[in-house]
């Protein structure tokens, strides 16, 4: 079996397992509707009548952002780790799918179980609009918004969900997790050193304010390491896009040696 072969058939029972779980979908469920309810008078919900689609959209993708992934990342956290738990370790040492193989397809399995429920949040949304605003377009930029919001945000974070808790624990690792999506994507740069605002950022605020035609949350605003904050547009939605992704390929390059190192410890 060629190493594109096992990679899809870890993949496809990957993603299986992990859609069917409840949790993923309670979870999904239950910060959407918080994220709905509480998105206060400058939330999408509340754009006059007559806002271009594409704004309306972002604002719904940028406002899922907030805290889909946090709950994302928790379900994602011990995928790599329960196999030892469950003293699956030796039987999966026994198979032919090589540690590579095994490790991009749980990826590509959890990075595609998460990214259907949060699609639906927005096609969701996109249908609510729809009643209210009569403009059927809002369902094609609904999925340019998923592409280009959510989608590089996701990827960021199923590779550090997948591969730190195999540094650290499943728990530690959701600790520390929340706390840096605080930090690095929510707190206001004038009151601390941080990562909000920057072209690192994983909530998508660049790509936002391209879409939204204006700055987003913190977009750019001045504030440490200014050299990673220009001003938002079209070409730093893709820069912002395309680090977001260089940066989900070396926690996945460390992935094989750690899984050795873990199975050989077991």
């Amino acid at each position: 079996m060629t190493t594109v072969r096992q990679t899809w058939a870890v993949t496809r029972y990957e993603f299986r397992m992990q859609v069917r779980k409840r949790s993923l979908w309670i979870t999904t469920a239950t910060l959407a509707v918080v994220l709905t309810l509480t998105q206060g008078d400058r939330g999408p919900r509340h754009l006059p009548l007559g806002t271009p689609p594409r704004e309306v959209m972002a604002g719904w993708a940028l406002l899922m952002s907030i805290l889909l992934p946090i709950g994302f990342g928790m379900v994602l956290a011990d995928r790599l780790t329960r196999d030892r738990r469950l003293g699956l370790a030796s039987l999966l040492e026994s198979l032919p799918t090589g540690r590579g193989a095994l490790a991009a397809g749980k990826y590509l399995g959890g990075l595609t179980s998460t990214a259907v429920p949060a699609a639906l949040v927005l096609l969701t949304a996109a249908a609510g609009e729809t009643a209210h605003r009569h403009d059927p377009a809002l369902f094609a930029w609904a999925a340019v918004a998923f592409a280009v919001i959510t989608l590089p945000g996701l990827a960021f974070v199923a590779a550090f969900a997948l591969v730190c808790p195999l540094l650290t624990t499943a728990p530690l690792f959701r600790v520390l997790f929340v706390g840096y999506w605080f930090w690095g994507n929510m707190l206001n740069p004038d009151l601390f050193p941080s990562l909000t605002g920057t072209l690192l950022t994983p909530l998508g605020d660049y790509p936002a304010s391209w879409l939204m035609g204006e700055r987003a949350l913190y977009a750019g605003t001045d504030g440490w390491l200014e050299f990673l904050r220009p001003e938002p547009g079209g070409a730093t939605a893709v820069v912002a896009i395309a680090l977001l992704l260089v940066l989900s390929l070396p926690p996945l390059a460390l992935a094989p040696p750690l899984l050795r190192r873990r199975n050989l410890s077991a």
